[in-house]
């Protein structure tokens, strides 16, 4: 029943003050719960961002055409909608260009410089991209074209020759913190811009209004939701709550995301998917478009656009998940440390979905190539697991690849067909000097073990206060040991998941999603350990607390009787692997 060999306890024994015993297994202060706008850094000490925000507010000045060239993703349309608001505020001429994944793939290239300049382009600004397009800036500074790059990226190569390059993560960059989206670099420079641009008396006001497309960035771009972007996503996602774009509201009603306060899961589950399925299966200008919109109806037949494409979405991630895993055997599993599949028809909007899948399956990492355009090249996604730096690992095999960019835990390239084999073997060993057998035991991390009395709405109230949950600062998990079981079925419309309730100072509902199957091998009366997280179930209008379980197994020596007391003795609990 077990799902993860290793349980890891990052608090040990019994605990006094909930709220410091679980900031004490986190990148987390106390000081830090409830920091605002001062604890934001200095946009200028990005590097070149004066000289890029000058060279922008020069062309708003002298009425240039400016052209914001995007990327198909949530943060790159989040980032374009940011910007081209802001133009269009202080009378700005502004045009957006977005890349089609098929037809264009990530990133500038040559054919998008000649599309800016056939709109008449004076200036192009590039949002959520940039770092890595040498071949399309150089054409642009033969053109004559200024461009001013908005990115953050990791810098894999010399930086290309651009204007300025904003990017916290180029090399030669010293700001305080590295993790920013795209968005949220893009933020910083209309916040420096907004200082020469604006009335002061408007400045305030019109940032706060911008932090709704911050959020939707962040938190759907998984980059860590700490320093900085804690700030930015906290505030960002109350200005998710009153947000007055048409586009937006009549998504959170697509989506059927539960009314009342926005937090980072309704982005992550309601909201981001459907953003990002433009890009994924049809163009991204229609969450551009949906984010943009001054008009209800109009919003309204976008959001249902995106939430019909967001249904074909799944179909064709639960049929590319189902033929990916078919293609992992048990040897392959014994002899490498790495995944490295290929499918002939997968579409290029779901195989980062699909390595996603196989890399928490099977807890290693796992790259997915299609040969879907049938072009003579390959189309890659990749995803990582704690200890192995994806981005190093494409760059140790650069020498096969057309492209690639990303980050430790996500990435994308394309290579020559012909390059796949040697490719594959490369990274495969690369993979196995870099990986231990200890880095893929799929582990658990844990907050500490919950008295079955403090499962109730108040524990849900204290860890609100380490809200906005997301990577790095992770929901809480808890475990508490010797739960009776006094309920369970499968719901769902085949059964798929499984609904549980257990006695613990009162009947306490559960849930855990895809495991309806394991309905068959529980028994009522039965003593289980339990690692789970808590949320608020408003399904009928009141709040309910509800463990999402997370993983479980039959309590030693305890099937029966009183749940055993005391503490862990031992932060790592060990156990078979199923």
């Amino acid at each position: 029943m077990r799902t993860y060999p290793v349980w890891h306890l990052a608090h040990e024994g019994e605990y006094g003050d909930l709220l410091d015993a679980l900031l004490s297994g986190r990148r987390l202060g106390l000081d830090e719960l409830d920091t605002g706008p001062e604890g934001l850094h200095r946009p200028e000490l990005l590097t070149d961002l004066d000289r890029g925000a000058q060279r922008i507010e020069r062309a708003v000045r002298q009425d240039e055409t400016i052209v914001v060239y995007g990327d198909y993703d949530v943060d790159g349309v989040s980032s374009t909608a940011l910007l081209l608001d802001f133009l269009e505020h202080v009378k700005a001429r502004g045009h957006a260009l977005l890349p089609d994944r098929r037809t264009d793939g990530y990133g500038l290239k040559p054919p998008g410089v000649r599309k800016a300049l056939d709109l008449g382009a004076d200036l192009m600004v590039t949002v959520d991209n940039g770092i890595s397009a040498g071949e399309a800036l150089e054409l642009a500074r033969d053109e004559g074209l200024d461009v001013v790059v908005i990115d953050h990226h990791r810098q894999n190569e010399e930086l290309p020759p651009a204007h300025s390059i904003i990017n916290p993560n180029r090399l030669d960059c010293d700001y305080p913190f590295k993790g920013l989206a795209g968005v949220g670099v893009t933020f910083k420079v209309v916040q420096r811009l907004s200082e020469s641009l604006l009335e002061s008396g408007e400045r305030r006001r019109y940032l706060n209004d911008l932090l709704d497309l911050v959020a939707l960035g962040t938190v759907a771009d998984m980059v860590p939701l700490l320093d900085e972007n804690r700030i930015l996503v906290r505030h960002g996602l109350k200005a998710v709550e009153r947000s007055a774009r048409p586009g937006l509201q009549e998504l959170r009603i697509a989506a059927r995301c539960p009314r009342g306060r926005v937090d980072s899961t309704a982005v992550a589950f309601y909201l981001g998917p459907r953003l990002n399925v433009a890009g994924r299966l049809e163009k991204p200008d229609l969450a551009l478009d949906l984010l943009r919109t001054r008009d209800h109806e109009e919003g309204r037949l976008l959001a249902g656009r995106l939430n019909e494409l967001n249904l074909r979405r799944q179909q064709l991630q639960r049929e590319g998940v189902r033929e990916a895993r078919s293609l992992v055997s048990e040897d392959q599993l014994e002899r490498e440390r790495l995944l490295c599949v290929l499918g002939e028809e997968w579409d290029l909007g779901v195989i980062g979905l699909i390595a996603s899948d196989l890399s928490e399956t099977f807890w290693r990492p796992a790259v997915v190539l299609t040969d879907v355009q049938r072009d003579g090249s390959y189309v890659g996604s990749a995803r990582s697991i704690p200890g192995y730096d994806m981005n190093d690992g494409l760059r140790h095999c650069s020498r096969f690849l057309t492209r690639y960019g990303g980050h430790a835990g996500a990435a994308g390239f394309s290579l020559p067909a012909e390059a796949f084999e040697e490719f594959r073997a490369s990274l495969i060993d690369h993979a196995g000097t870099e990986l231990t057998p200890e880095h893929l035991e799929a582990h658990l991390e844990i907050d500490l073990e919950l008295q079955p009395g403090d499962i109730d709405m108040r524990t849900v109230e204290v860890q609100r206060r380490l809200e906005p949950f997301g990577q790095e600062n992770r929901m809480p998990l808890f475990l508490t040991r010797g739960l009776e079981l006094v309920s369970r079925t499968r719901v769902g419309k085949e059964g798929e998941h499984l609904k549980v309730a257990f006695q613990a100072g009162g009947v306490r509902p559960g849930v855990w999603w895809h495991q309806g199957a394991l309905a068959r091998d529980l028994e009522t009366g039965q003593r289980l350990d339990v690692a789970y997280e808590l949320s608020e179930d408003t399904f009928n209008g009141m709040g309910t607390v509800q463990m999402v379980i997370r993983d479980m197994d039959p309590s030693p020596g305890c099937e029966s009787g009183p749940a055993p007391a005391g503490s862990v003795s031992s932060a790592v609990l060990d156990a078979e692997v199923p």
